[in-house]
């Protein structure tokens, strides 16, 4: 497999890089997948997840949900890290550092993301409910259709106030609640050492675009940028 290395300008930090999953068998970074999609909340969205040549594989289609009249969402997400080993401690690399997504997949759908959770931790603001997570737009570049590429994702683009309808951190939802993406003025929405210490899951979506999408996930990690 052909690897291409996609370079981000930043802060770096002096630890090595952590691999947080892998599909290659490996005791410590396989993990459990669980599938959601939104025909649970009347959407039209399908999804399949796959684990085969050491490497997941996360495909379907993200359709309009006929209530809302906009794109629906379909998700993967890893089982509670509580029931399973624990992923280890990146808060090294909270400043000037972020998540590492070795992937190959269908570049021009517009609707990755990907999220980190924590079971111990809540979310200052409205958020989504449940188990607080911080989310951010996972985007491939062109190359990565027809090959592997090393994808950054600074934790800095991160915020656990995300929408339920869009996925967003930038949007409003019908109801008027506003969504708030991590900046200075708004820091209590960014991850934080605590969040970081001690994640317990990781979720990759399909949400907020219509359209096929078809993603191969080698390995998610963190580090420098």
């Amino acid at each position: 497999m052909k690897l291409l290395f996609v370079a981000f300008v930043g802060s770096a930090a002096a630890a090595a890089p952590i691999t947080l999953v892998s599909f290659d068998g490996n005791k410590t970074t396989t993990r459990i997948w669980h599938k959601t999609d939104d025909p649970a909340m009347g959407g039209k969205s399908k999804s399949t997840f796959d684990v085969a040549d050491s490497l997941g594989i996360f495909d379907g289609v993200c359709a309009i949900v006929p209530s809302l009249a906009a794109p629906g969402f379909c998700k993967v997400a890893t089982a509670p890290a509580t029931k399973l080993t624990p992923f280890p401690s990146v808060s090294d690399f909270l400043a000037g550092g972020g998540l590492y997504l070795t992937v190959r997949g269908n570049s021009s759908f517009s609707g990755y993301k990907v999220a980190f959770d924590n079971a111990n931790v809540k979310c200052p603001r409205t958020g989504f409910p449940g188990v607080a997570s911080w989310k951010a737009p996972l985007t491939l570049p062109p190359a990565a259709s027809h090959e592997f590429v090393t994808v950054k994702v600074p934790f800095n683009t991160f915020s656990c106030d995300w929408s339920g309808y869009t996925g967003g951190c930038d949007t409003k939802d019908p109801t008027g609640v506003q969504h708030v993406c991590c900046t200075d003025e708004t820091p209590e929405v960014c991850p934080t050492s605590e969040v970081l210490r001690s994640i317990t899951g990781l979720e990759l979506w399909a949400e907020g675009a219509e359209g096929i999408f078809h993603l191969e996930i080698m390995s998610i990690g963190a580090g420098p940028l």
